[in-house]
């Protein structure tokens, strides 16, 4: 017979009744996020001899996962190499392979994640399998969106949500709908953000989905953020991370932490904000996510700045440089030499501070999105000393706004963005109506 389970199709022809039995308690446990739990009942599935290799495979799969999404990389890699050597069915090593694209993506090892993605999508493909060729896809355009190109991650990214809906995965094509909201934000496109993060969020509430409800809540959060929209912001995040808190979602925590300093710097709660940046510093560093790292420490850069506390700050920028090059991504080079740049202009060194804004400009075209090209415009007026130059920047900057802006189809939000002083201040420099836009 066959054994149809959220996540796939496959034979359990000579699986024994017990085992069988406890392998849907596991996927009962770990769609309860009962993930301890489920890791024990696949545990007793292995346990259990003369069966199918492909079951021995797909049960490894699943515990690997349960290990993932408890922070245990280790074991989680291990599950997933075994699931691959296990069986030597087409699909299910695809499926592993997609599995330690993941891993290797989360840990910020591009190279290798691109490599098992890529392979997983040919297998995928000649086989015809659309949801391995979904989840390949959605990992290369995760990838391409680290990367800074959000070109072609939209483009993979919307052929995964087809390939999902065709075969009516629906967990499948909310993680995606997560994963292109995303990309939206990394472009500057909040109103398109905000509308496939709240279709996420709909669909993830239906299946009962918590943790990736919480990521949703953190994610609709960070597009309110980049709008100044910071009292909705910090409501979402605060109900994320009480969530979070509830169901044990610890993989999510650094990111909502990040967000929650954020909030509370903008509304001048600078030590409160402080303490939630470097705990989501130090939770980033314990799961080894470098990408969150990189985050963190832009932005506690940027807060000892607000605050001229010169010498954290620069500490700071070192560390997020170092990260940077490791990740090998123009998206975090960009930031780095950003903040660099306002760093030495701050310390009075004009000349150095125009060279690492003309650095980071220069990277940050296709790789960041305009809430931070606006804001590195805006930072070069002030830093050059041709009045000409300064203009120029000021005019870009203000178009950076404008293209935010226009968009954004709740009016309050709108005016919410367009009268936050650091956007007013840019418009009336440049002699722009916020009214008009």
């Amino acid at each position: 017979m066959s054994e149809s389970l959220a996540s796939g199709q496959f034979s359990t022809a000579g699986v024994s009744a017990a085992a069988l039995a406890a392998f849907r308690e596991g996927r009962e446990a770990a769609s309860e996020q009962r993930y301890a739990d489920a890791i024990q009942y696949y545990t007793d599935v292995l346990a259990f001899e003369e069966t199918p290799a492909v079951f021995v495979a797909r049960a490894l799969e699943y515990r690997g996962e349960c290990f993932w999404l408890l922070g245990d990389f280790e074991s989680a890699e291990q599950d997933y190499r075994e699931s691959l050597s296990a069986s030597d069915d087409p699909d299910q090593m695809a499926r592993a392979r997609v599995r330690l694209g993941e891993l290797a993506d989360f840990c910020g090892q591009y190279t290798e994640a691109e490599r098992f993605y890529s392979r997983a999508l040919a297998e995928g493909a000649a086989s015809e399998n659309l949801l391995v060729v979904g989840r390949a896809q959605r990992g290369l355009g995760i990838l391409n969106r680290r990367r800074g190109d959000t070109d072609k991650a939209i483009g993979y990214l919307t052929q995964a949500l087809a390939a999902f809906r065709q075969i009516g995965e629906a967990r499948e094509q909310a993680r995606v709908l997560t994963s292109l909201g995303r990309t939206r934000q990394a472009r500057g496109e909040y109103q398109h953000a905000l509308a496939a993060h709240s279709e996420a969020h709909m669909i993830l509430e239906s299946l009962n989905d918590r943790w990736r409800v919480v990521q949703a809540l953190n994610d609709i959060g960070e597009s309110h953020q980049s709008l100044y929209d910071i009292e909705n912001a910090y409501g979402y995040h605060e109900q994320a991370l009480k969530l979070a808190n509830e169901y044990g979602a610890n993989l999510l925590k650094p990111e909502i932490k990040r967000n929650l300093g954020v909030d509370l710097v903008e509304q001048g709660r600078y030590e409160e904000g402080l303490y939630y940046l470097q705990a989501a510093l130090e939770g980033a560093r314990d799961l080894g996510n470098l990408e969150q790292e990189a985050l963190a420490l832009y932005n506690l850069a940027r807060a000892y700045l607000r605050r001229a506390n010169m010498t954290a700050a620069r500490q700071a920028v070192l560390l997020l440089n170092d990260v940077a090059e490791v990740l090998d991504a123009d998206r975090f080079r960009a930031l780095a030499a950003f903040v660099r740049g306002e760093l030495l202009f701050y310390e009075g060194d004009r000349a150095a501070a125009i060279a690492e804004l003309n650095t980071a400009m220069l990277t940050a075209q296709t790789s960041v999105d305009r809430g931070v090209l606006w804001k590195l415009h805006a930072a070069m007026s002030h830093v050059v000393d041709n009045e000409a130059v300064a203009a120029v920047h000021r005019t870009i900057a203000a178009e950076f706004i404008r293209q935010t802006a226009e968009p954004l189809q709740n009016p309050q939000l709108k005016a919410t963005f367009v009268y936050a002083p650091p956007v007013l201040a840019v418009l009336d420099a440049a002699g722009i109506d916020p009214d008009k836009l």
